[in-house]
């Protein structure tokens, strides 16, 4: 046997660190794209939607065609049938597709809530003795509407 201690190779030596990127550099420049791509979709649309751009072009229509101007307010007439308040509307410049948007309230002060579709010239409203309506109108034509009525008000008389 022999008395020589038993040695073990050592390791090669390391590699110096590589200067440089030689691994991810195509998921990196991937990233930058993506992120500009992103940007760019964000900034078109700021820029399409922004403050005072260009509305959509419009075009013109004479007051005789359906979808014209609407000018002035249509007329409002409250009166009582019995224990019945019958709200009569009125207007000149009445089309075919027309109708009438009436809002109410108990007092002239809270005639504020969500217009009413009324389709015809006449709203009739059963109410109870002593209680008072109050109400205005306006016409609809297409997406344009004519100014608010005058305020006008009915309190149903005791029997």
């Amino acid at each position: 046997m022999s008395t020589r201690p038993r040695t073990t190779p050592l390791p090669p030596p390391s590699e110096p660190p590589s200067r440089g990127i030689q691994v991810g550099l195509l998921p990196f420049v991937a990233s930058i794209v993506g992120v500009l791509l992103v940007c760019g979709i964000i900034g078109g649309v700021l820029w399409v939607t922004r403050d005072g751009a260009d509305g959509p072009v419009s075009t013109h229509t004479e007051a005789s065609q359906p979808g014209g101007a609407i000018t002035g307010t249509p007329e409002l007439d409250v009166h009582l049938d019995g224990q019945t308040l019958v709200f009569t509307f009125e207007y000149e410049g009445l089309e075919e597709g027309d109708y009438f948007e009436i809002s109410t309230g108990g007092d002239p002060d809270s005639v504020k809530g969500t217009p009413v579709r009324v389709d015809g010239r006449e709203l009739r409203v059963g109410l109870a003795p002593g209680v008072q309506q109050c109400g205005m109108v306006r016409v609809v034509r297409g997406t344009q509407s004519s100014g608010w009525s005058q305020v006008q008000c009915e309190t149903v008389r005791n029997s």
